[in-house]
């Protein structure tokens, strides 16, 4: 970053929600090596760390809220559910507990608020998740609030710490590669420090009203075959890829449904995100696409996939 951004950043404080979550993380520390002061939200007391003052609340909690957003320049809110028993859990949390914020931060008169949404918000009779993050940028676009703000919606979102992806890397290893939906079926990709990357650089301010769609700058996305290719040594032997069509992964989703309801515990697939999975569009759309002079992603898919691995192999995950 230039010595005058860095300068002007650390003229300003973000609140940040969902610091101590997988993207959270990877912003967090975006956000400090550019110079920002932040006061980042967590449920539970965390360690010390340089040019980060911790909030110990919740979405829920109105106290909480008005103390992390006091005295802070830009919001920046990449909390929320992404799974949960029933939809209006969903809801009460990424749509009511965003409504908190959002109010908290005109109250203390925050110019700038920062969405990190989801590209399921395009397709919100899909999924119970992209209903409710469809719903949070409609307290946003709907209303004329006293800030500014800008919406990002991220596609699949992988890198070091993410345990979705070592689900996948860990098929692999059995020589297969599970297709949600089918082998056709399209997808964009960003890894999670470039992603934090784009979060830092739009705390400029630009794109104010704006709802804007980010992938790894690869038009018209990605097929399963293609990150099989991708993966550290797929160009010499590919993972057998094994299509999972709707009718298996709704009824699996379904079942999962009712066992969550009898043990309290929600399941990452069910029936609604099995909706989602078999989508064969997800895609970032290039009228939508996040453009800024200060950021390129610096991940394509293959060196992406080679920087998640080694961490995994490195924290003896895999």
């Amino acid at each position: 970053m230039p010595a005058k951004a860095k300068k002007t950043a650390a003229k300003q404080r973000v609140a940040l929600t969902g610091a101590t979550g997988f993207l959270g993380g990877h912003t967090l520390d975006e956000l400090t090596a550019a110079g920002y002061t932040v006061r980042a939200l967590t449920r539970r007391p965390q360690a010390e760390s340089p040019g980060v003052e911790w909030v110990q609340g919740s979405l829920d909690d109105a106290q909480s809220l008005s103390l992390l957003v006091k005295g802070a320049d830009i919001v920046m809110h990449l909390a929320g559910l992404t799974k949960a028993i029933t939809r209006d859990q969903f809801f009460d949390v990424n749509v009511g507990g965003s409504k908190r914020l959002f109010d908290a931060a005109q109250e203390a008169k925050v110019s700038h608020v920062i969405h990190v949404s989801s590209l399921a918000a395009r397709e919100p009779r899909l999924s119970h998740y992209g209903a409710s993050k469809s719903g949070t940028e409609l307290l946003l676009t709907a209303r004329k609030w006293s800030f500014s703000w800008t919406i990002l919606r991220p596609p699949g979102i992988y890198g070091p710490g993410d345990k979705e992806i070592l689900k996948l890397l860990k098929a692999t290893k059995l020589g297969i590669l599970p297709a949600p939906g089918g082998s056709k079926n399209r997808f964009s990709l960003i890894h999670a420090n470039d992603l934090a990357k784009a979060l830092v650089a739009l705390c400029d301010k630009s794109n104010k009203q704006a709802v804007l769609e980010i992938d790894d700058n690869h038009s018209g996305g990605y097929d399963i075959k293609s990150v099989a290719k991708a993966l550290p040594g797929g160009g010499d032997k590919t993972a057998t890829v094994v299509p999972l069509p709707f009718a298996i992964l709704g009824a699996i989703g379904g079942v999962n449904d009712m066992l969550a309801r009898a043990i309290n515990k929600p399941f990452m697939l069910t029936l609604s995100t099995a909706r989602y999975l078999s989508h064969p569009d997800w895609c970032v759309k290039e009228p939508r696409r996040f453009k800024h002079a200060g950021w390129a992603p610096q991940f394509d898919l293959e060196s992406g996939l080679k920087d998640t691995l080694d961490w995994y192999q490195k924290n003896d995950l895999l």
